[in-house]
């Protein structure tokens, strides 16, 4: 039986050191080594499935395997041939050490190849899959990179990035290349991970700007915890409480709030395509909510919102009239375009607890918010100086 290809091994044990060493490019180097290899596999190939694996798969090493014909072997089109190879090569009798790949008809003809081309090609794919994901970073840095308000900003993005890994950390290059895009598609668009990651940082903030002990009557609710209120106190069927983690989440901050612990809660909340932001002000007894393209408050978000408050007034035993709970505007900035959304939003809270400036909806002031966020992100994955004492937003 052959040892099983596990994909989330450690590559010194699945690739040859010899490959590893030459022909891929090296993890924990910074992105910019991305952009001087030049041995990815120049295309992509259609491979056959074949219906009887057994003559496909070798016990015998390739003697003589020359290195320099891997950019040559292309990779296949379809993921499931490797995947195929893979099951067969776990289910065989005997231990496999090279493979047979048949090209479909006008693809050239079948091509012997070690075992561990799969890993070497996932390794490649992943890392033509982030050179694409910098390139388009680059670009857009470049884009501002001699503009007044935002050289410095890139120049420390730059600086940033040649400590930055490109692998190591995947989600964290997946995330901050996000960020670093100004166009108007969903990979523009912040994620829950920026969104609860910077609502952290302004919890931070307030802590510094008004003392431990006052900014703990104040709750920066993730972006999963705000919804569970519209889970279980909106209209729809709500899931089962029963191992809920977020329930449980909003169980401790409503204990608070009943016991007279909290002032405020706030948090930003994902509408289908769009982020806005609301504050709970628990002293008033009144809801603030900012939406940057200047709508109403969703009506299922409004019976939620309502509901909860209403229900912590009853826990709480206070003497409420019966007139609804309001709900009033938090003063947002609004977007001129249609992927800003998260970034005002977390303004809007910005400007609510640090009393900082409203961001200007303009071009510039947006790309100086997203390489704050950027900056940020990497802050906390790279040994920087020139990003390790980031503050709170501070652009008009």
């Amino acid at each position: 039986m052959s040892s099983p290809i596990d994909l989330t091994g450690d590559l010194d044990i699945q690739i040859p050191s010899w490959i590893l060493e030459d022909w891929l490019p090296i993890r924990n180097k910074s992105v910019f080594h991305l952009f001087a290899f030049n041995q990815y596999p120049a295309n992509k190939t259609h491979y056959t499935k074949p219906k009887d694996f057994v003559p496909m798969l070798h016990g015998d090493h390739i003697p003589f395997f020359k290195p320099a014909t891997l950019p040559h072997f292309s990779i296949p089109v379809n993921p499931s041939v490797s995947k195929t190879y893979q099951d067969a090569i776990r289910s065989a009798q005997h231990p496999v050490n090279s493979i047979t790949l048949v090209p479909h008809p006008g693809n050239g003809g079948p091509v012997m190849l070690p075992v561990w081309i799969f890993e070497y090609w996932r390794e490649m794919e992943l890392a033509l899959s982030y050179l694409e994901k910098w390139k388009g970073v680059m670009k857009w840095l470049q884009s501002y990179s001699e503009l007044p308000a935002t050289a410095g900003h890139c120049h420390k993005l730059m600086t940033a990035l040649s400590f930055f890994p490109w692998s190591g950390n995947n989600v964290a290059v997946k995330d901050i290349a996000c960020v670093l895009s100004g166009s108007s598609s969903d990979e523009s668009y912040l994620a829950s991970l920026h969104i609860d990651h910077m609502i952290g940082r302004i919890s931070e903030w307030h802590g510094d700007l008004h003392g431990q002990v006052a900014s703990r009557r104040h709750v920066f609710m993730t972006v999963d915890v705000l919804a569970t209120i519209i889970a279980f106190y909106g209209t729809k069927p709500a899931p089962s409480k029963v191992g809920n983690h977020f329930w449980g989440c909003l169980m401790v901050i409503e204990n608070q709030i009943v016991n007279g612990e909290v002032d405020s809660v706030c948090g930003i909340c994902h509408l289908p395509g769009h982020w806005t932001s609301v504050v709970f002000d628990i002293q008033q007894g009144h809801i603030l909510y900012g939406d940057s393209l200047n709508h109403t408050i969703p009506s299922e978000e409004h019976k939620a919102f309502t509901q909860w408050i209403q229900r912590l007034n009853t826990r709480s035993r206070r003497n409420m009239d019966d007139n609804p709970i309001s709900i009033h505007p938090l003063p947002t900035s609004f977007q001129n375009d249609s992927i800003s959304c998260g970034l005002l939003a977390l303004n809007a809270l910005s400007h609510h607890y640090l009393n900082q400036p409203l961001l200007s909806p303009n071009k510039i002031s947006l790309a100086c918010a997203r390489m704050e966020i950027a900056l940020d992100l990497l802050s906390g994955n790279t040994v920087c100086p020139t990003v390790l004492n980031m503050q709170y937003f501070n652009l008009a």
